[in-house]
């Protein structure tokens, strides 16, 4: 109903030609920005609508007498429009700030009566700029808008008589016109119901204004063949397809398509593993305690219920995986290992809350991302002393180091012999050799040159192995050198 009043008629009707700030339940996007000139007004509109500012004057010149909200360009005055604005000689100005997702073909309308004019990012593309009177006369331009954010904004003044304006802008769905690919949804969420054992899988909005729905697709981890599971103007949908073990891992993506038809690409694949997964697992050796910390990125499934620690020990002559114990948190920390140098193996398994394990074979798997392979220092030294004997060489004394182990058992890697002079305390070492791993027995021998005084000496002897730790001493050996006759 047309309301005719002196003062100010904010009346604001629509028409199915405006284009209405949601399509699709809500699947265009945007955030609305006025025009730099009406900023200073400090009003704040919602989502794709428009900031209208209005003027006493033709120019936009000085401040706005009154700034607010509308939703669409689509207006009929026949008095002052608003308090402090005059019935005739005033400016009205648009301005809206959207994201039109990927672009492309766009129509351009606009009808009214005296001045107006569009802008699409500051430039000018329709201009009607005379006094008509009452009579409206109108315009349409087509025109390719590119991706992304873009300002519309439109400028009426009104001279004379009644103040009719109305502008729209919409895609060219043609399939002759539009030859534009929508753009790949984003924001792909899953969910797995272990009751069920079904999929559901969720994306945000598209920003496309020519939006027609979307298109979900599956395909195993192992395979690189889609294949369709629904097309829908919904943002969900839950995957009837049913996991037949709580075991196999599929990948998901979305597909937009537009009404001309085009078809974007997909979405960024997103995985559902119904069976969450430790995807690695670290840890390290406290030489203080003896301990083993393990640690572990924490699942955040909701289907996620608790952990299994595993150890590769050996029970009844045969190894195997012992549990150590189960935890809802991401660390585990051992009980006191054993320095020995040996690797330590220790696994991690998933537990979801519909009670399905991740498999755990009996064997050891390097690649596995939930299995660590743990060198633990060596702090032991060889077992056993090596026998140590004593002789005459040409300028001292010779003493020879045994190490009897047979070799394929040997955990020592060199020899080493000390001497000191009998009845006092420093020892020196006069040999540090590594031996041929091959030889059997292992031998190191050394000529000690000592004068010949008199003097006696005690030997001794010991192994080492890779890891800088020693043997036993050997027994004592002690010979005395001779004094020069005449």
């Amino acid at each position: 109903m047309h309301r005719k009043t002196h003062r100010k008629t904010l009346r604001t009707p629509r028409t199915a030609g405006v284009l209405s700030a949601v399509v699709l339940g809500g699947l265009v996007g945007g955030v609305p920005q006025a025009d730099a000139a009406v900023d200073a007004a400090g009003v704040s509109c919602s989502t794709n609508v428009y900031k209208r500012t209005f003027y006493k004057n033709t120019s936009f010149s000085g401040s706005p007498v009154r700034t607010d909200c509308d939703k669409a360009v689509n207006e009929k005055w026949s008095g002052s429009p608003a308090s402090g604005v005059p019935s005739n000689n005033f400016g009205v100005r648009w301005s809206v700030k959207r994201d039109f997702g990927s672009g492309g073909p766009f129509a351009f309308a606009v009808s009214a009566t005296d001045g107006v004019r569009v802008y699409l990012d500051g430039v000018r593309k329709i201009d009607l700029w005379k006094n008509t009177g009452d009579s409206a006369r109108g315009k349409s331009v087509n025109l390719t808008v590119p991706s992304g954010k873009h300002t519309l904004r439109v400028d009426y003044v009104n001279w004379t008589g009644v103040a009719k304006v109305k502008y729209t802008y919409a895609p060219r769905t043609s399939v002759t016109y539009d030859k534009k690919k929508p753009l790949a949804p984003t924001g792909v969420k899953t969910a797995y119901n272990t009751t069920t054992r079904r999929a559901t899988v969720s994306w945000s909005a598209n920003k496309e204004m020519d939006l027609a729905g979307y298109s979900l697709y599956r395909r195993p981890v192992d395979s690189s063949t889609w294949t369709k599971v629904t097309t829908t103007t919904a943002r969900s949908h839950t995957d009837p397809l049913v996991n037949p073990d709580d075991r196999t891992s599929y990948y998901y993506e979305v597909r937009a398509r537009d009404k001309a038809g085009n078809t974007s690409a997909g979405s960024k694949d997103t995985i559902v593993r119904p069976l969450p997964v430790v995807t690695s697992l670290t840890g390290a050796y406290d030489e203080a305690t003896g301990k083993v910390t393990l640690k572990w990125p924490l699942n955040t499934e909701p289907h996620f219920d608790h952990y299994t620690v595993l150890s590769n020990d050996k029970v009844d002559g045969r190894w195997v995986w012992a549990k150590l114990g189960t935890t809802k948190g991401h660390t585990w920390t051992t009980g006191p290992v054993t320095a020995d140098g040996e690797t330590r193996h220790y696994r991690v398994l998933v537990t979801n809350d519909g009670g399905t394990t991740t498999y755990n074979p009996a064997w050891l798997d390097p690649e596995a991302t939930n299995e660590l392979w743990l060198d633990i220092p060596d702090r032991i030294g060889p077992v056993y002393a090596p026998y140590l004997t004593l002789g005459s060489c040409t300028s001292g004394i010779q003493a020879t180091a045994t190490d009897d182990m047979p070799a394929p058992i040997r955990d020592s890697y060199g020899l080493e012999i000390e001497r000191r002079e009998t009845g006092t305390d420093p020892w020196s070492v006069v040999l540090h050799e590594a031996y041929d791993p091959r030889d059997d027995p292992a031998t190191a021998t050394v000529c000690d040159p000592l004068p010949a005084d008199g003097r006696a000496y005690e030997y001794r002897a010991r192994t080492y192995d890779t890891a800088g730790n020693y043997s036993p001493y050997s027994e004592l050996q002690t010979m005395t050198m001779p004094v020069p006759v005449g």
